[in-house]
């Protein structure tokens, strides 16, 4: 229950997982597209083995990035918490 209530109050992104999906099925779908090029004597089957799954994991990454940047700086932000001592200072 605790997993569904983060989910809605967007404390718990979804979208990395939903990237991940999707990453897994663009290989899937460059593989098949290989193949199928490859079965009808394409020569391009090749270029869009490598350059294909190549251009798929760039791109995911990229988008990959941004999410991991923000696990990283929430982390920062929850070891730097602002100790009370300092709330009592500014107080005298």
């Amino acid at each position: 229950m605790k997993k569904l209530i983060d989910i809605l109050t967007f404390r718990c992104l979804v979208t990395p997982v939903l990237l991940q999906v999707l990453f897994w099925s663009g290989i899937a779908g460059n593989l098949y597209g290989s193949w199928w090029l490859y079965t009808h004597d394409n020569w391009a089957w090749v270029m869009s083995l490598v350059f294909g799954t190549l251009m798929i994991r760039i791109v995911f990454e990229s988008l990959m990035v941004k999410y991991k940047t923000y696990e990283a700086i929430m982390t920062i932000r929850d070891r730097l918490e602002v100790p009370n001592k300092y709330k009592k200072n500014s107080d005298r």
